[in-house]
């Protein structure tokens, strides 16, 4: 009898894998159309709601990646997601460089969900380490 793990949801396996990374829009983008089967024209609506959710529950904070790390913007967690949907359409390459237009980075709460994941799949906390080693963020502040 083999056991089947729970399948993860797209907000799960993106946060896992700031484990590794901050997490980019075409990381959201490629994850959106390979988990949940979207294509274009939908593509970038659903991706939005993907990035929508991770700073909303405040996951993630947006903000931009120079070689001093990571620098979350100063705006409400609403301003962050007008922001990178604006900025994420003016770009003439819809599949972007890694943070070309926002990086996302991990908060406590995004930490909550690595830990209930990686508890739920039987890992040993090895990965606590690799997470030690970058600061999380601050979640944006909620819009009033």
């Amino acid at each position: 009898m083999t056991h089947e793990q729970p399948t993860r949801s797209v907000v799960e396996d993106l946060l896992m894998g700031t484990i590794y990374d901050w997490i980019d829009l075409g990381l959201v983008r490629s994850h959106v159309r390979e988990e949940m089967g979207v294509e274009d024209p939908e593509l970038h609506v659903t991706a939005m709601e993907v990035v929508a959710q991770l700073i909303r529950e405040g996951f993630v904070a947006a903000g931009d990646v120079d070689r001093d790390g990571f620098h979350a913007w100063d705006c409400t967690r609403g301003e962050a997601i007008s922001r990178i949907d604006r900025e994420w359409r003016a770009e003439p390459d819809p599949e972007l460089w890694p943070f070309q237009v926002a990086a996302l980075a991990p908060t406590q709460q995004g930490l909550a969900v690595i830990e209930a994941v990686t508890s739920r799949e039987g890992d040993d906390g090895s990965w606590r380490e690799r997470m030690s080693q970058s600061p999380l963020a601050l979640p944006h502040p909620v819009d009033l």
